[in-house]
């Protein structure tokens, strides 16, 4: 029996760029990339792929955290408070390009290895 990939349902994350369209704050477009997430709908979720999703979670989480107290001190020291929702968008983004780099690596790497065998 075949189990769905269930990491594939952040790809209707995606669906939240439509709003740009509907609200004309064309900050919303961020959310299509979202969809890559559906790219892996059809790959199989085994215990070696559960591993590269945490290990690729964990870099992102580490990431999200120095970034974050990065962006609380440019926010301190530049004493600008509008900075933060500028920040913290880009903080969110950089969390999220991590972890989809690292998980395309973990699967590259794979593949790989696969190939050579």
């Amino acid at each position: 029996m075949s189990h769905m990939n269930m990491i594939s349902l952040m790809g209707l994350i995606g669906f939240l760029g439509f709003l740009g369209f509907y609200t004309g704050n064309f900050g919303y477009f961020g959310f299509f990339g979202f969809f890559v997430f559906f790219t892996y709908a059809p790959k199989k979720y085994d215990e070696l792929f559960d591993t590269y999703v945490k290990k690729a979670a964990t870099a992102a989480f580490f990431t999200s955290v120095a970034a974050f107290c990065a962006a609380l001190c440019a926010v301190v020291l530049l004493k600008d408070p509008a900075l933060i929702p500028s920040l913290f968008t880009l903080v969110f983004v950089l969390s999220v390009i991590v972890f989809i780099l690292r998980l395309t690596i973990y699967e590259m790497a794979e593949n790989i290895r696969a190939r050579e065998e």
